[in-house]
């Protein structure tokens, strides 16, 4: 059964059908349902059930015969400006740069690389990514073109760019401030005003970029302009997360009232506290520490043991706010030098193997865990009624081998197998063929 797309209001979305036969691992539950039916119609999930959902003549049937289905994945921290690709060394001149980023070319350069990286994600099943910090606001344009339908691309959150300390942090991605509270609120007012999905704030320094011992993840800004930020934002209706490598700047990120932690910290038992308390969820990027500690990059002294801190931090505190019950997300950096796009699988299978989790609480960090960070579990990240019917399908059971999750079978976004939708042209001409055929044989046997 050829499954259509509804091209009214202009949005990539299946026309009413049923998913029939499938066996849903359910991240909600924490269990596999077998014989599930489900009922699709715009786009969104109209009904789901373990008992069979007859198929009518208006009403076409897919039967997925047994196989497995999990919501699809999300990516909460990515940087879709870069390829994962290092830079050519060239261009660690910042005068030439600075140069380069300005001309139009240039830009249309990223535009089309961002656009390439988004749909590199989608088709590994991970239909909803979070964009951190990108080089340039048309970021924007290819969110509202991806949910108009123009362009094919997983489900797109972004925060345009990020807001650093004046002088401490010199990078494209940056609207840069000073440690005061007036000019923290007229930024994040500005970029509400971008039309962001959520603010980034960088509020301690970096691993590469610190030039003495110990400087990596000093705090940048005081817990007051955190909270200035923080509750400019909330008064949006906007979400905030912030860059945190270091235990100070970790506590005053949660003492301003962070909705999640990026990187994250050896956390004290009273942050842990509070973090449980003001449901403050952490995402640990494992993929980018372990990505530089297995290349063979030059960094310097400093860098490289600058780096061996931090990581072991992040280790002890992840490895701690498991145990307390922290809500875990899964971000993988992806679009930093050595991380590439739609290889969230690593993630899931680092979250199993090194710290422990069961392969279905995995699976719940990239998929409910990441929806509740996000603010949008009444969206996506489970399959219920009323939500997106985005999921991935696999033959074998993705419990017994998380490696699957590097190659799914088929993706769905909106309930249309967005792998195959490069071919809708032809489709869409086969069915015309399909429906005139059928016109013509019903008439003869009239």
């Amino acid at each position: 059964m050829l499954l259509t797309i509804d091209r009214r209001d202009n949005k990539m979305e299946s026309s009413q059908c049923i998913f029939s036969n499938f066996s849903y691992v359910d991240p909600e539950k924490g269990e596999i349902q077998c014989g599930v039916s489900m009922v699709v119609n715009k786009g969104k999930i109209q009904k789901i059930q373990q008992d069979p959902i007859p198929a009518t003549d208006h009403i076409p049937e897919i039967d997925l015969k047994g196989q497995y289905v999990i919501p699809g994945l999300i990516n909460n921290h990515v940087h879709l400006s870069g390829s994962g690709t290092p830079m050519p060394k060239f261009l660690d001149r910042p005068i030439l740069f600075a140069w380069l980023r300005k001309q139009p070319w240039f830009q249309r350069f990223i535009q089309k690389s961002m656009r390439n990286n988004a749909y590199a994600s989608l088709k590994k099943g991970i239909t909803s990514v979070r964009s951190l910090g990108e080089a340039y606001f048309n970021i924007l344009e290819i969110r509202d073109k991806i949910k108009s339908g123009e362009l094919i691309g997983p489900r797109l959150f972004t925060s345009g760019k990020i807001i650093a300390k004046r002088g401490e942090h010199i990078d494209v991605f940056d609207v840069q401030i000073n440690d005061e509270i007036a000019e923290a609120t007229e930024i994040t007012e500005y970029l509400v005003r971008q039309g962001v999905d959520c603010i980034k704030v960088l509020s301690t320094g970096g691993v590469t970029g610190a030039k003495e011992l110990g400087q990596a993840g000093k705090p940048l800004f005081s817990i007051e302009v955190l909270k200035a930020i923080v509750n400019t934002a909330h008064k949006a209706g906007l979400r905030v997360t912030a860059h945190a490598e270091g235990l100070e700047g970790a506590r005053r990120c949660v003492e301003a009232g962070i909705d999640s932690i990026e990187h994250g910290a050896d956390y004290t038992e009273d942050i842990l506290n509070k973090m449980k308390e003001k449901n403050i969820g952490t995402i640990p990027t494992l993929s980018s520490g372990l990505a530089y500690s297995l290349s063979d990059a030059k960094l310097t002294h400093i860098e490289y043991l600058n780096s061996i801190r931090i990581d072991r931090e992040v280790e002890i505190g992840l490895r701690r706010a498991i145990k307390r019950g922290i809500i875990i997300g899964v971000g993988d950096d992806a679009g930093i030098p050595l991380v590439l796009h739609g290889k969230l699988a690593q993630e899931i299978i680092l979250l199993h193997e090194t710290y422990g989790l069961t392969p279905m609480e995995a699976i719940q960090c990239a998929t409910i865990n990441n929806a509740i960070i996000l603010g949008e579990e009444e969206n996506i990240g489970s399959l219920n009624p009323g939500k997106y019917a985005d999921f991935i399908v696999f033959r074998e059971n993705p419990l017994e081998d998380l490696y699957l999750l590097f190659n799914p079978f088929q993706v769905f976004k909106n309930g249309v197998d967005v792998c195959r939708r490069r071919e809708t042209r032809l489709l869409r001409y086969w069915n015309r063929t399909v429906k005139w055929l059928d016109r013509l044989f019903s008439k003869q046997k009239k």
